[in-house]
């Protein structure tokens, strides 16, 4: 995440802002589907030769956000759209006037072939654009252009794989080569590549857990830190525990301070039925990195699997601090209710339950949750009054 908040600083937004929803894919794709969340491929990141790919693909994301193209895009495809729908109207007129159904055919399909070919002209036009925000955001971060360049080699490759037979004109963006052209004068000039540790481990920890053993220990063979990482998950996911965990305790005595590491170490104990061995590697992660959603969620579901009256406070403890941050993650609010269900705080596990429907859209649900919880809730509570919320949504 803090490649993205980065970027979007250069870019003129707001950092906090900033989401990254991971989608376990291996193509190479990242996009924005509205608002300033980035949809990023798993393949992507697993292959980036250097953090400067990821980072290209991130910026040129971010341009298509501060273009609006997203919404520009839709209000030129309904524009498009009409424009379609009177060439369908006219080529019906021309069948009947000449008694010749083939020419109003030939006047329709003409007309949504044309219409076709001008929004995908239009966004090969937003595609460059996006490229050379992306520019002006890696000039401002210190990233290398030479990403943009690894990036575009790797889709080429798979170019002529796989759309040897498509039209170029029916793409949704430039070609590849026609990119590199285009950018060939900031490449010429750009800075060399970075080798980032943090990101090198994050793919190595992808692969281990994506890729099966044996080609993750084909690909990390050396001694490298990342090497390690992703041998000792190798050996978890060959069901080798022991000599994983004696691997991660390696790892963690060489880098103390990695949370990751600990991270990685309490998974694996609470996915073997060790829970308070678990519950300390996770407390240590947390140590390091107190802030992480993720390791708070994870630390929180241990706990509540110990289920002692302490653990479970410590529980709602981290999951409303995961909830405070971001109220849009749904095992939050799962974990929550049912934390509030051990403590037999039956309105507020209901309350839980609202919030969990409402982070699924599924408002039905989240109405008859929150008529549950409303009669027993404190009437100067945040929980009562977002439980009155959710019920007026709709009226």
């Amino acid at each position: 995440m803090n490649y993205v908040r980065q970027s979007f600083k250069a870019a003129g937004l707001n950092p906090q802002n900033a989401q990254l929803i991971l989608v376990n894919d291996p193509s190479i794709n990242a996009f924005v589907a509205g608002g300033q969340t980035i949809f990023v491929h798993t393949g992507l990141i697993t292959n980036a030769k250097n953090v400067d790919d990821f980072v290209f693909v991130i910026s040129h994301e971010i341009g298509h956000i501060v273009g609006g193209h997203i919404i520009r895009g839709y209000q030129e495809y309904q524009r498009l759209q009409k424009a379609s729908l009177i060439t369908t109207v006219l080529g019906g007129l021309v069948a009947l006037a000449s008694g010749r159904p083939d020419a109003g055919i030939a006047v329709m399909m003409g007309g949504n072939t044309s219409a076709l070919g001008l929004f995908t002209a239009y966004r090969q036009t937003e595609e460059s654009t996006a490229d050379r925000t992306a520019v002006d955001i890696m000039k401002k971060t210190g990233y290398s252009l030479q990403g943009f360049n690894n990036v575009m080699k790797t889709i080429m490759s798979y170019e002529r794989i796989s759309d040897a037979g498509e039209t170029p004109y029916f793409r949704t963006h430039p070609l590849t080569q026609q990119r590199l052209n285009d950018m060939s004068y900031f490449l010429a000039n750009s800075t060399p590549l970075h080798d980032d540790l943090a990101f090198n481990l994050v793919k190595a920890k992808l692969i281990a857990f994506l890729y099966p053993p044996k080609q993750t220990n084909s690909l990390y063979q050396d001694e490298s830190l990342p090497a390690q990482y992703a041998r000792a998950i190798a050996l978890y996911r060959s069901n080798k525990v022991m000599d994983s965990l004696k691997a991660i305790e390696q790892l963690i005595k060489n880098n103390p301070e990695n949370p990751y590491f600990h991270e990685l170490k309490g998974q694996i104990l609470f996915e073997t039925g060790q829970i308070q061995p678990s519950i300390e590697a996770y407390q240590n992660a947390l140590h390091y990195l107190p802030d992480s959603l993720l390791i708070n969620l994870s630390y929180a579901n241990v706990l509540l699997e110990s289920a002692q009256p302490d653990d479970v406070h410590l529980a709602l403890n981290a999951l409303k601090h995961v909830t405070h941050q971001d109220p849009d993650i749904p095992a939050a609010w799962q974990l929550l209710a049912r934390a509030y269900d051990l403590q037999k705080k039956r309105d507020l596990a209901s309350y839980a339950m609202a919030e969990f429907y409402m982070s699924i859209n599924n408002t039905a649900d989240a109405k008859r949750m929150a008529e549950k919880a409303l009669t027993g809730l404190d009437k100067k509570s945040v929980a009562y009054q977002r439980t009155k919320d959710i019920l007026d949504i709709g009226h």
